[in-house]
């Protein structure tokens, strides 16, 4: 999904443009720049995702070629690889094994759009599946086929949307 067509169906929290730094956007392609520039991210966005322009930390990130873009709900810190155009997860206690959010911006785009969309229908149905964020099985095959076709590399196993299908799937507890 192109950053046009995300703003102009994100209704739900406000959009956050970053000021990137010449030194910051070392290896980052023209379309992620604009992007992040021109559009931005949406501030907040279920499940738990928040995009706010951050400081470059030292230490973990530094000189890795990453730039923070936001965090989990958790604190762990969301970057865009410029060289690969990926969003990774940076934990804070294993600061070397980043995992995979999603591998570009289009295909984050598109999976918020895909998840807030499933979770408003999830409510219409039954309000108490989306307040207690236990979903029945029966229900996430169409959020899973929707979210492969945004981004089959954030659906493999230990991929941040993977991950989300896993803990909202009721027939886990």
């Amino acid at each position: 999904m192109t950053p046009e067509q995300f703003t102009s169906l994100w209704k739900h929290s406000p959009m956050t443009r970053y000021a990137i730094p010449a030194d910051a956007r070392e290896g980052m392609s023209e379309s992620d720049f604009r992007a992040l520039t021109d559009f931005g991210l949406p501030r907040d966005a279920e499940p738990w995702l928040h995009f706010t322009a951050m400081k470059t930390p030292e230490g973990a990130l530094s000189g890795r070629g990453l730039f923070p873009v936001g965090s989990l709900a958790n604190g762990s810190v969301i970057c865009l690889q410029n060289s690969t155009g990926q969003l990774l997860i940076i934990d804070s206690d294993e600061p070397d094994e980043p995992w995979i959010l999603n591998s570009s911006l289009e295909a984050l785009y598109g999976s918020i759009v895909v998840f807030d969309a499933f979770m408003a229908d999830v409510n219409r149905r039954n309000p108490r599946f989306a307040a207690d964020f236990r979903i029945p099985h029966g229900m996430l095959g169409e959020l899973e086929d929707r979210l492969t076709e945004c981004d089959p590399d954030a659906m493999e196993a230990g991929g941040f949307w993977f991950l989300e299908l896993k803990a909202l799937d009721d027939s886990t507890l």
